[in-house]
């Protein structure tokens, strides 16, 4: 069972939950990206959780994206300082 999520307003925004069965039960792998083309894979085991843990990266997704431009203009820098 594949089940798909999709903001209209944001086209990049989507998640995908796929069902899977494992040898201690149902698992729901979730793949789920932001409009910022962030994306990440994890595992829940009830739908309860599948939608806490979306709701939870989008909402999580300005901090995250600031996050990543401070981290990026630090190994520029370093790069910068490696190749002088």
């Amino acid at each position: 069972m594949q089940v798909r999520g999709y903001d209209k307003r944001l086209y990049k925004r989507d998640f995908k939950v796929t069902e899977e069965l494992k040898s201690f039960g149902t698992t729901y792998k979730v793949e789920m990206w932001d409009e910022y083309g962030c994306k990440r894979t994890i595992y829940e085991r009830t739908k309860e959780l599948v939608t806490e843990r979306v709701y939870d990266f989008w909402e999580e997704t300005e901090e995250r994206n600031e996050r990543n431009k401070i981290e990026q203009k630090v190994l520029n820098n370093l790069v910068k300082k490696e190749t002088k």
